[in-house]
C-alpha cells in the first residue's frame, strides 16, 4: 500500500474540509473552505449549492497537490448529520434552502406529531425534536411550493448533506445514506436497519424520496474514477479517531456543538433523555451502539460572545483562564438545551456579574459552563448504571489545555486528550482504509496528553454543587 492515499472529506457546520492521508495515517495536505450560512432567531440555513461547491473545491485543491507517484485508493466522506437537502432528481438543483440541524422552525410540527416520545425513541434511538430531519422535511413540504410540486411530479429527493454530495459526485448514480446519517432523519429504525413505515406516515413523508440505507463502508460509486469507499456522520467519524471501538470507552468531541459518546456494544440500550446512536460500520461487521449526549453550542458559544462584543479568541482561552479571578456562571443555551433536558425554550443566562468582572471572567465562565453541562450528561449516564472506564477528548475546541483540565476537575476523573486536530477527517479515512485492506494498527498510536483533576474530590463536588444551584435557578428564571 506504499504511496497509497485516502482522500478524506468533512462537510461541517462552518466549513468544508479535505485532506490527503497516507496509508500510515499521516496527513500530507489539508485544506478547507468556509461555508456561508444564515442564522437569524430560530432560522439556521444554507444554500445547498454552497455546501456542495465548497466541498468539491476543497477536494479538487487537495487532488491537485498530490505527486505524480501517489496512488489514490479511495475517497471517504464525513458530514454534519441532521442538516437536510431537498432537490430535484432531474435537474440536480436544490428546491429550497438546506435547513441546518440547528434550525428550529419545525418545532410545532415536531410537537404535533401523534407518536409518543417513547415509541419514537424505541424505534429510532432519538427523540422528537425540531433538530432532526423529519420535522424539517415536513416543514419544507408545507412552506415551499417547489418542494410540494416536485413531490407531486415524482422528482423530489431528500437526504442528509452527504447523500446530496455523493449523488452529485457520482453524477446521480448513487443515492444512498449510511445507517448513522439515516438515523438522524428520525425516520430510520435502528432495530430493523430500514426506514420505519409508521414514523414516515406520521410525518407525511414517502420512503420513495429517501436514499437507500447502507453500512458506512462499502461501494458508494466513483468520482472521476476514484472509488468512494466510506460515508458517515461527523461524530461517528470522530469516535473512530478516538479509538471508540471497545465497550465502556467514551469520548467527548468539542466542536461547533459538543458530544459525549459511550460504546455500549452490539445491543441497543435505552436511557431516557440520552440518544442511542449507531456507530460507523463496515458492510462486513455488525453495528455497535453508542449512548450519545449533546450540547447544542460549544465552539459556537465563543462565536456568539465575539458577536456581542466580547473578545473570545479560541487561541487565547488558556490565557483568559489564568487571568479570570471571578468567573461568571453562564447557561449556554444557544438553541436551547440538549441532553438530557431537551428544552428548546431555554435561553442564555449569566449570573455572578460584579463591578470588577472582566472579559476573562466571562470567557472562562463560558468555557466552564460547557464542562458543567458535559458533566450533567456523564453523571446522568453513570447513574443509569453504565460503566465508563476511560474518556478521551478531541475536536478543535479541546486543543487548548484549559478545557480538558477543567473538564477533568469538574468530573473528578482523568481525561486523555488527543493531539489530532481533525478527528473527523482521520476517522472517515480510517473507515475507508480498513475497508480497502490497509494495515491501520499504527493509525491511533499517537501522542496524547493526560489530564488529572487538579482539585480534591471534595472541591470538585462543591464546584459542581454550585453549578447545579445556578442551573436550577436559571432554567426557572422568567423568560422575558
Amino acid at each position: 500500500m506504499e504511496n497509497s492515499i485516502i482522500i478524506a472529506l468533512d462537510q461541517g457546520s462552518s466549513s468544508s474540509k479535505a485532506a490527503a492521508i497516507t496509508a500510515g495515517g499521516v496527513i500530507l495536505k489539508e485544506t478547507q473552505k468556509p461555508v456561508p450560512f444564515r442564522a437569524e432567531g430560530n432560522i439556521y440555513e444554507y444554500s445547498a449549492e454552497d455546501l456542495l461547491n465548497t466541498q468539491i473545491e476543497a477536494l479538487e485543491r487537495v487532488l491537485s497537490s498530490l505527486r505524480a507517484g501517489d496512488k489514490i485508493a479511495a475517497i471517504a466522506l464525513s458530514c454534519q448529520r441532521s442538516t437536510i437537502v431537498l432537490w430535484d432528481k432531474n435537474t440536480g438543483k436544490p428546491l429550497c434552502p438546506a435547513l441546518s440541524w440547528a434550525d428550529g422552525r419545525a418545532a410545532e410540527i415536531s410537537a404535533q406529531n401523534p407518536l409518543s416520545q417513547e415509541v419514537v425513541h424505541s424505534k429510532t434511538g432519538l427523540y422528537k425534536t425540531p433538530f432532526f430531519s423529519a420535522p424539517k422535511i415536513a416543514w419544507c413540504l408545507q412552506n415551499y411550493p417547489e418542494v410540494k410540486q416536485a413531490l407531486n411530479n415524482g422528482t423530489l429527493l431528500a437526504g442528509p448533506v452527504g447523500s446530496y454530495i455523493i449523488w452529485h459526485m457520482t453524477g446521480g448514480k448513487t443515492f444512498a445514506c449510511d445507517y448513522a446519517c439515516a438515523q438522524r432523519t428520525l425516520l430510520f429504525n435502528i432495530n430493523t436497519l430500514d426506514w420505519d413505515g409508521e414514523i414516515l406516515k406520521s410525518f407525511g413523508i414517502p420512503a420513495s424520496i429517501l436514499p437507500t440505507p447502507v453500512p458506512s463502508a462499502g461501494n458508494f460509486g466513483e468520482y472521476k474514477g476514484i472509488k468512494i469507499a466510506a460515508f458517515t456522520g461527523d461524530q461517528q467519524a470522530a469516535a473512530l479517531a478516538c479509538g471508540l471501538d471497545k465497550r465502556a470507552k467514551a469520548c467527548i468531541n468539542y466542536g461547533t456543538g459538543a458530544f459525549f459518546l459511550l460504546n455500549i456494544g452490539e445491543e441497543p440500550k435505552s436511557v431516557k433523555g440520552i440518544l442511542t446512536s449507531i456507530s460507523a460500520v463496515s458492510e462486513k461487521d455488525k453495528p455497535q451502539f453508542l449512548l450519545e449526549g449533546q450540547i447544542n453550542a460549544a465552539g459556537s458559544l465563543f462565536t456568539w460572545l465575539k458577536e456581542i462584543g466580547i473578545d473570545a479568541e479560541l487561541s487565547k482561552l488558556d490565557e483568559y483562564a489564568l487571568k479570570a479571578k471571578n468567573p461568571v456562571y453562564l447557561l449556554p443555551a444557544l438553541g436551547g438545551l440538549g441532553a438530557p433536558y431537551w428544552d428548546f425554550t431555554a435561553t442564555p443566562v449569566i449570573a455572578g456579574l460584579k463591578i470588577e468582572t472582566k472579559r476573562e471572567d466571562i470567557v472562562f465562565g463560558a468555557l466552564r459552563s460547557l464542562c458543567f453541562l458535559m458533566a450533567d450528561i456523564v453523571f446522568y449516564v453513570a447513574k443509569a448504571g453504565f460503566n465508563i472506564e476511560e474518556i478521551q477528548s478531541g475536536g478543535g475546541l479541546s486543543l487548548n489545555d484549559i478545557l480538558p483540565q477543567t473538564q477533568s476537575d469538574v468530573l473528578g476523573m482523568p481525561i486523555r486528550q488527543t493531539k489530532r486536530l481533525n478527528t473527523t477527517l482521520i476517522g472517515s479515512a480510517l473507515l475507508a482504509a480498513k475497508h480497502e485492506g490497509f494495515e491501520v494498527s499504527d493509525w491511533l498510536k499517537e501522542e496524547y496528553k493526560d489530564f488529572k483533576p487538579a482539585v480534591t474530590p471534595i472541591e470538585s463536588k462543591e464546584l459542581y454543587a454550585k453549578w447545579r444551584a445556578f442551573f436550577e435557578w436559571a432554567v426557572k428564571a422568567p423568560r422575558l
